[in-house]
Parts: structure tokens; sequence; C-alpha cells
């Protein structure tokens, strides 16, 4: 028994552009109800479950988890009068994409300081493995790149010592 108006999985994945397996999750995270079924088990959606969707994806698109995604739509589906929480869990999600940014500039300066060491000299004497395989530091630590000597005092200390093998 087909409902007038009602769509298969495959045709609201491609409406939706969420794949169907994705769809299938939501489900059983409670973020999209279940769906009526034919006679023969196939799920069947409508109109509402293709916004219901679309506002999921657009959601997680920009990078809320599926718990905040499953409290806006329950604000969403209250129609509360105001926006307070909806502003409240939006600007705490914001703070998260800020410190994100804030680590991923950190990693961004310490592998460009890093690549910008390596020479593409010999294995053995590269600093990127020397700095990504030093123990008990953490690369990018302020203290730990003070403890460490600087990339050329090292590679003059090891120049000069191999000159001296070599003149013996």
């Amino acid at each position: 028994m087909v409902l007038e108006g009602m769509i298969s999985i495959g045709i609201l994945a491609r409406r939706s552009g969420v794949q169907a397996e994705t769809i299938r999750y939501y489900e059983s995270e409670g973020l999209l109800p279940k769906p009526e079924r034919t006679a023969g088990g196939y799920r069947l959606y409508g109109a509402s479950d293709i916004e219901r969707l679309s506002f999921i994806r657009q959601a997680r698109e920009l990078g809320f988890k599926v718990d905040s995604v499953r409290r806006l739509l329950s604000l969403a589906d209250r129609k509360v009068d105001t926006c307070e929480e909806v502003r409240a869990l939006a600007t705490a999600h914001l703070g998260e994409v800020r410190t994100k940014l804030a680590d991923l500039r950190r990693m961004e300066r310490v592998l460009s300081d890093l690549i910008g060491s390596c020479e593409g000299r010999t294995v053995p004497e590269c600093l990127l493995l020397e700095a990504l395989a030093a123990p008990g530091t953490k690369v990018g630590d302020a203290n730990a790149r003070a403890a460490r000597p600087d990339p050329v005092e090292k590679r003059t200390v090891r120049r000069s010592s191999r000159l001296r093998r070599r003149s013996r």
C-alpha cells in the first residue's frame, strides 16, 4: 500500500542530499520519526521529513553534534516564543568552533616550522622526524621548544662534528 505524496528512502536521499544509511542512523537516534511502511516493509516519507532532514543536514554541516541537533529540533518542534535557548546553544557551539580554529592555527604554525627546519638531507639527520620522535615532549609546546636546541644551532653542531671527524 503506497500512500499518496509519500516517497521512498532513495528519493528522500536524493532530494535531501543525505545518504540512505545516514537517514536510517538519524531515525535510530530519534532525530527523524519512524516512517510509515509499505506492506513489503519499505520506508515511506513525507514532505515534513524532507524539511526535517534538511534542517539536520545543515546543522550537522555547521558542526553541531547529534545531541545539539536533537535539542535544536526539540526547540523547533515546541515553537518556543523566544530563541534564547537556541542562541545559547549556537553561542556555545561557536566557542567550540573558535577553540578548534585556534588549535588548527597552532598546528599549522608548528607544521610550518617543522617543514621549514627540514633541509632535505638524509633521514637520520631529519629534524622534522626528530621533533616528532622526541620523548616526553609535545610538538608545538612552547616549553618543549625552549628545552630543545634551536634547529640552526643543532645543524651547526652536527656540521662541526662531521668536519672534525673528516679532518682526522
